[in-house]
């Protein structure tokens, strides 16, 4: 299961409505000025398709789609074999590897036959094609006091 992530605007990183219209005069250390790094100008190539979504469950965690991975999908792509996808079949959101063998066609949890779901003839509707998934940092215990 998925559900969809809403981004809130960071009033402290943000802080300016456009910072390119800004006045005042141009620092001499302008030129030697690095660009900030944003992190969807690296993994975001049509923003207009792109949608953010939370895996619900641990099912896809062979590829590293573990419960509170953010799933990143375009739309725009078009959704070929082999492909992990977000789609809904009968009713339930999934995020599934697409394996079309022949005449057949598989929703996959890895890379294995006997994980596949044989969905041929179903009504399936593909929201879009996985191009990245951010999986965040576990807590991890503190070796010397025990505790988190």
């Amino acid at each position: 299961m998925i559900r969809e992530l809403e981004i809130p605007k960071n009033n402290v990183l943000d802080t300016l409505d456009n910072p390119s219209r800004v006045s005042g005069f141009i620092s001499p250390a302008e030129d030697y000025k690095q660009k900030r790094l944003h992190i969807a100008q690296r993994i975001v190539s049509d923003p207009t398709n792109t949608f953010y979504f939370e895996a619900d469950d641990d099912h896809m965690r062979y590829f590293g789609i573990m419960k509170g991975s953010i799933i990143i999908v375009d739309k725009s792509i078009k959704v070929t074999s082999g492909m992990l996808i977000v789609c809904c079949i009968e009713d339930e959101w999934l995020t599934r590897k697409l394996l079309i063998s022949g005449d057949n066609t598989y929703l996959c949890i890895n890379d294995g036959m006997d994980a596949c779901m044989n969905i041929t003839g179903k009504n399936i509707n593909v929201f879009g094609a996985v191009t990245w998934t951010c999986l965040p940092h576990s807590k991890q215990k503190n070796v010397r006091t025990g505790r988190l």
